[in-house]
């Protein structure tokens, strides 16, 4: 995403962060609910919804005030460093190898956050986020 690499401090950063949600109440609501079949379909199922999980953990920022990428100070957006799309897959690929049995979907939703705790997610303002991609 960014053209200068994330730092082992930055990306310490943002690994507070995410443990910080996962000690959380946040998921208790998707105790109970189960999902199952074709991981694929899942997917496109919930992906709206781990937009929305995703949002809630970093809603802060991390703290940063300005863009990382240019140093301008706007409102920030998240920019993944690997799409969510692919952390989701990876994550339910490597959990729920057999379609035909449920998956507890907060299981899922922790799996999927705690998988930021290394991947890279910038800060970035509009016009930075739209030229790194």
């Amino acid at each position: 995403m960014a053209s200068k690499p994330m730092t082992l401090e930055r990306l310490a950063e943002q690994k507070v962060v995410v443990e910080k949600a996962l000690s959380s109440k946040m998921f208790d609501k998707y105790e109970g609910v189960y999902i199952c079949g074709d991981n694929s379909k899942i997917l496109k199922a919930i992906m709206g919804e781990l937009r929305n999980i995703h949002l809630a953990v970093f809603k802060k920022c991390l703290g940063k005030k300005t863009c990382e990428h240019c140093g301008v100070e706007e409102p920030l957006e998240r920019a993944h460093t690997k799409s969510r799309p692919d952390i989701a897959k990876e994550v339910l690929d490597k959990i729920h190898t057999d379609t035909g049995n449920l998956l507890e979907m907060k299981l899922f939703v922790k799996e999927f956050v705690s998988a930021h705790a290394t991947i890279g997610v910038w800060m970035l303002c509009k016009k930075c986020h739209k030229e790194l991609g």
